[in-house]
């Protein structure tokens, strides 16, 4: 979508800014039911089936079934079905909208007072259906129709019903034999749960004083973001624990030995990927912090067979004292026809005890735009999706001085991309927002302004510490393919005390919008008979086209940017007055964009030249050679 925001970007700035596991931890038919004295620290603590029962008004109730026993001393099954306190449940309030389901899911130590049954390392495994594959190890993972946590802290391998099979597992007493067969994911996401972890809180921010310990007759909650799928409204999850025998007496963690009592497998890695990534190419840093217990880890293996083939082993460790930092690169070499690449990072770790090695998992889902066939086209539906009223967008901003030799992350002379906006700082933020003509904010001036009026595009910027507001009065067009401009409102005065610059006739800007786009729009107006009058020159040239990364928040798999197919344009104003009030050539701007391919403005590059200072571009070649502003989407609310 071309956004006017971005179309009328160049007149504002005239009118202010001028002045996890291995096949060695999959036994075919685990015995679980062995004493954890003289066998292994893992635990089952619980296996559950799950329904899900919308109330048709954005809510949903769970049942939870018991399936499972759990291991001797933690008999989570026995005490449920003998009317103890239930071990797993939900903390209100639970939401169910457009298929997303957000839960807070509580789990309940069962033996309130028995320290010596601490847990650590504790995770609800949602196991649901698996679809897709690919991976050096033979994993099946949710794909895009099926149920995904999207907000998974890791993945296991552990638990699942498909590979995890025998006489270990029994039937609980009000579910239906067999059910297991039905969840074909063997790779399946979790929550981490600890007595230092809030609901929402992430695992590199916990206490780590007590190592991950879930004490005995504690409550603790995390919270899930669930997309259920095409598959039903149902799936399984398991509660996974490790435990070893404590010495006496006990204190909490100190008399359970790490070794034994945590996890083998780092508890946790933090992975983040970076833009650079897109149809045709392109490469992406990746940097992995490792948290384990042990610190014991000598490697982080990183997968993505669509993108290329083999793994990508990283090393150079970083010691930053919770955790180990690995980094590199990775690249697009195969170019998938897709729009998604899926990543696997994975470390492992070795039971001091049984020898199996345990494998801690981290997949993604890494967004690969390519530009459509027939190329970006952005219509007047375009935009007046981007000004949809109630729907408020946050923008950051930064200065750089193009002649000081310090140019933006963005290159503006690339007109295929890819365009990088992730690195631009927020040293000030504007937010921009449609108002319906009968909102209140706009009541004292909408008269100013023609009864054609549809929608108020509200601009609020800091120039100069203090919020100012532009609001444009616009309306579609839609059977000439035009956005009007009806004129502009300012909250403080920018010329004498006028503050309302009606359009009539309005300025038309012309859609669709391609990469062909080249047209120029002039108007001549009287504002105030004999005293000021305004003239209009506004030129747009779509230049290319590609992808473009931007800081969008909460980002893609919490990476903190996101990115799609994109438009650049770019557009050059000049705006001068005249009558008695007028002060003739106001000054000419230069304004770069870039509009996504879904209609919303990702982002600008703007400069002005003003009659009487040093010029910021050149106004033949249009390169910048001084000051510009450049701009960036940040947030959607």
């Amino acid at each position: 979508m071309r956004t006017t925001i971005f179309c009328i970007c160049a007149i504002i700035f005239l009118l202010i800014a001028l002045a996890c596991s291995t096949s060695s931890e999959l036994p075919n038919t685990p015995d679980i039911t062995r004493n954890p004295d003289t066998s292994m620290s893992r635990q089952l603590w619980g296996f559950w089936d799950v329904d899900v029962i919308p109330d048709g008004h954005g809510s949903a109730s769970l049942v939870f079934t018991p399936r499972h026993t759990t291991q001797v001393h933690l008999n989570v099954v026995g005490i449920m079905e003998s009317g103890g306190d239930a071990a797993v449940g939900i903390e209100p309030p639970v939401t169910l909208v457009d298929g997303i389901l957000d839960v807070n899911v509580k789990l309940t130590h069962p033996f309130e007072g028995l320290d010596k049954f601490t847990g650590f390392d504790v995770r609800g495994i949602l196991i649901g259906h698996g679809s897709v594959g690919g991976f050096s190890e033979s994993l099946f993972y949710p794909g895009p129709t099926d149920m995904q946590l999207l907000n998974a802290d890791g993945h296991s391998r552990l638990w699942n019903p498909t590979e995890y099979t025998g006489s270990g597992y029994v039937d609980g007493k009000l579910s239906t034999p067999d059910a297991i067969k039905n969840y074909t994911a063997t790779l399946n996401p979790y929550k981490y749960f600890a007595d230092d972890l809030t609901a929402n809180q992430s695992i590199p921010d916990m206490l780590k004083v007590k190592r991950g310990a879930f004490g005995a007759g504690s409550t603790n909650v995390r919270h899930y973001q669930i997309k259920l799928g095409d598959k039903g409204l149902s799936f399984q999850y398991a509660v996974d624990a490790n435990w070893w025998t404590p010495t006496e007496p006990v204190v909490v963690p100190d008399s359970f030995d790490p070794a034994k009592a945590n996890c083998p497998e780092p508890y946790h890695m933090e992975v983040w990927i970076g833009p650079g990534i897109y149809g045709d190419g392109g490469s992406a840093g990746i940097i992995v912090d490792v948290y384990d217990w042990q610190k014991d880890v000598t490697g982080v293996s990183v997968e993505a067979p669509l993108l290329y083939d083999g793994i990508t082993e990283l090393s150079d460790p970083q010691d930053n004292g919770d955790f180990v930092t690995y980094s590199g690169y990775i690249s697009n070499v195969n170019l998938p026809a897709g729009n998604r690449a899926d990543i696997l990072i994975y470390t492992r770790g070795t039971d001091p005890v049984t020898l199996k090695e345990y494998t801690c998992y981290r997949l993604f889902s890494y967004p690969v735009v390519h530009v459509p066939d027939g190329g970006v086209i952005i219509t007047v539906q375009d935009d007046k999706f981007y000004k949809a009223k109630g729907v408020e967008y946050t923008y950051i901003s930064s200065g750089y001085d193009y002649g000081a030799g310090n140019p933006p992350p963005v290159d503006y002379a690339d007109h295929d991309g890819p365009w990088d906006f992730t690195g631009i700082p927020a040293d000030s933020t504007s937010t921009r927002e449609a108002l319906d003509p009968n909102d209140p904010e706009v009541a004292s001036f909408k008269s100013q302004f023609s009864g054609n009026v549809t929608h108020f595009f509200k601009t609020e910027v800091a120039l100069t510490g203090t919020p100012q507001s532009v609001y444009q009065a616009e309306a579609h067009n839609e059977g000439a393919n035009l956005l009007r401009l009806w004129g502009m409102h300012t909250s403080e005065p920018v010329v004498e005390d006028i503050q309302d610059f009606p359009l009539d006739p309005p300025i038309d800007f012309q859609y669709p919008e391609t990469k062909s786009t080249d047209y120029t729009v002039s108007q001549n107006y009287t504002l105030i008979p004999f005293l000021l009058t305004m003239k209009v020159t506004y030129h747009l040239w779509g230049i290319g086209e590609g992808v473009a990364f931007v800081p969008i928040q909460p980002g893609v798999n919490g990476w903190g940017w996101d990115t799609q197919a994109a438009l650049e344009t770019r557009s050059f104003a000049a705006f001068e007055t005249g009558g008695l009030l007028g002060q003739g050539d106001m000054g000419k701007a230069l304004l770069y964009t870039w509009t996504a391919d879904d209609g919303l403005g990702y982002g600008s590059i703007s400069a002005g030249n003003s009659p009487d200072s040093d010029p910021n571009f050149d106004e033949g070649t249009f390169d910048i050679t001084g000051g510009a502003a450049v701009n960036t989407l940040q947030m959607i609310n």
